[in-house]
């Protein structure tokens, strides 16, 4: 009842500021060309997020954990010491070392302790040692990343097919270019020296608050992985994908290919969504659960990241750019890097 009173409210408060005279000052204020200004938007949105997610660990997602996950894993716990009964104990699997993970760190100091002094006595009777505690705090602090994970890209999603849906672009891929007399991607005028500042591109609040939400987001995502997240083996791999993420999203923000670059994100936010339910499901043990959300993933990720994205973005990105012969040089060497990038997106899936 209280999440829902606190989710209540802050639907309340945003419909509010919606409908405020200083809202639609500050959204026009940030309509038209691309410019640096719009980096701010970017900063907030980083600054925001972590807060956010702090709110919904302590809250929503600490009721989710106790009711789905803690229960089901200390079952199994329990079963399977029963099973193995006069075996020699032998290190738990899926133990982390709370010492050296920044997530179990945080949650060793605030928990209220499983364990019981007596040790042995603590398993006969049906609690759980020290190393089997540290079982369940990784299976809860893995839950509660999957759970914002799939939040922040459902959100995405929901955005992006929200005010995508109305876009020129978002079904004609020849709209991505900015070709129209006031709103073109290269006017006569331009040079060498001059492009891209001297392009006339407009672009509506919506768009750029998508790119710069999804910027902010990936820039808090670098840091929360070294200090936030579960170290993972494959933080190197995830490290890199935020990394050229973020490069992508500035280098396409500076060459005013914002278009593109919102069919980008949408292609890849709808994918993680699936995968993160499922990977919250596993966690928790339920694997009905899992098998059927794995099974959605698998036909989201093919379709989205291994069939459009390269037959319709990035061929379209390579092979379907109109000329602009006074910027040719410039302008060839910007979409070669941004090709180059969605390329190794593609290679990272």
């Amino acid at each position: 009842a209280g999440e829902m009173i606190i989710s209540l409210s802050i639907a309340f408060i945003a419909n509010l500021i919606a409908q405020s005279e200083a809202w639609k000052q500050f959204t026009a204020h940030y309509e038209g060309r691309a410019t640096v200004e719009d980096y701010l938007l970017a900063l907030g949105t980083a600054l925001v997020f972590p807060v956010v997610r702090y709110a919904l660990d302590k809250s929503l997602f600490a009721v989710a954990a106790r009711n789905f996950v803690e229960p089901r894993v200390e079952a199994q716990i329990v079963a399977s010491r029963k099973k193995g009964a006069g075996t020699e104990k032998a290190a738990p699997a899926g133990a982390i070392d709370s010492d050296s993970d920044p997530a179990l760190r945080r949650r060793k100091k605030t928990k209220v302790s499983r364990e019981d002094s007596s040790g042995a006595g603590a398993a006969g009777a049906g609690r759980l040692t020290a190393d089997e505690s540290k079982i369940v705090d990784a299976k809860v602090v893995k839950f509660k990343e999957s759970f914002w994970k799939a939040l922040v890209y459902g959100f995405f999603t929901a955005y992006g097919f929200y005010f995508m849906s109305s876009k020129p672009w978002f079904l004609d891929r020849s709209e991505f270019w900015h070709m129209s007399p006031g709103d073109h991607c290269c006017p006569k005028v331009c040079t060498e020296e001059t492009w891209p500042g001297c392009s006339t591109c407009q672009f509506t609040f919506d768009v750029k608050l998508y790119y710069m939400m999804e910027l902010g987001f990936y820039l808090q995502g670098i840091v929360s992985l070294v200090f936030w997240e579960t170290r993972r083996k494959d933080f190197r791999v995830m490290m890199s994908h935020h990394v050229v993420t973020c490069v992508l999203i500035m280098l396409s923000h500076y060459a005013r290919l914002l278009r593109i670059g919102t069919m980008v994100f949408l292609l890849h936010d709808v994918g993680d969504i699936p995968l993160e339910i499922a990977k919250a499901f596993k966690y928790a043990h339920m694997d009905k659960m899992t098998d059927i959300w794995f099974a959605g993933f698998f036909i989201v990720w093919i379709l989205s990241r291994l069939v459009y994205f390269p037959a319709v973005i990035i061929r379209t990105a390579l092979f379907e750019v109109p000329e602009c012969p006074q910027i040719q040089v410039k302008r060839v060497a910007l979409m070669y890097s941004f090709d180059t990038l969605l390329v190794l997106l593609l290679l990272m899936h």
